[in-house]
This record gives C-alpha cells, structure tokens and sequence, in this order.
C-alpha cells in the first residue's frame, strides 16, 4: 500500500503543477489581449466599458479562486504524503474529490484517490 500512496502523491503533485501551468498560460492570454480588447470598446459608450469591466473582474476573481482551490491543495498534500505526514493523504482526499468533476483525467485521479484512502482505513485483518 506504501507504493501506492507514493506514487499517489506524485501524481496529485504533477496534477497540480499541471493546473497551475494551465491557469498561468491563460492568465497570460488573457493580459495580453485585453488591452486590445479594451481598445475597441473605448469607442463605445461608457456603459458598455463598464459592463466589460465587471465582466473581466468577475473572470479574474473565478480564476484566482480556481487556481487556490485546485492545485494548491493537491501539490501540498502531495509533498506532505511523500513527507510521511499524516494528514498528508487527508489533503488529497479533499484534492481527489474536487478532481472528480474533471473529465477524464481529473476523475481517475479522484477515483484512484478514493480507492488508496478507502484501502488505508480499512481495519486490517490477520
């Protein structure tokens, strides 16, 4: 079972890394055309500037939320599991089950999640 909690935590570390590389690109996407997108709507009216605006702020704080509860979990307890800490497998449980919902890498890496940390707390029997 130790193999498969090691290989568990690099798993929810490279997952992690992998979503904060994902979020970084696009941030940078989107930094780089929004001035040309603002540029255009200047001609407008302002109303319409203002809507773009509130639009973009409510884009930026959903991604920022994104990128601290996705990744930040799954690398932490990913180095805690390979740390032997204890609530290190806790954490991914957590991760694991927010992964769920991310189709299909995300929900293999839950599901195997699942398994490991349903595997650990089962009573053993001699």
């Amino acid at each position: 079972m130790d193999a498969h909690k090691r290989l568990l935590a690099i798993l929810h570390i490279i997952y992690g890394t992998f979503h904060i590389l994902i979020f970084t690109f696009i941030s940078l996407l989107a930094n780089t055309l929004l001035p040309f997108i603002m540029a255009e709507i200047e001609d407008n009216s302002d109303e319409t500037m203002l809507l773009v605006k509130g639009i973009m702020l409510i884009i930026r704080s959903v991604m920022f939320v994104l990128f601290v509860i996705v990744p930040l979990p799954s690398i932490i307890g990913g180095i805690a599991q390979l740390n032997n800490k204890k609530w290190g497998l806790t954490t991914m449980m957590v991760s694991g089950c927010l992964s769920l919902f991310n189709i299909p890498i995300g929900t293999t890496l839950g599901v195997y999640t699942i398994w490991v940390y349903l595997e650990n707390k089962k009573p053993k029997t001699e």
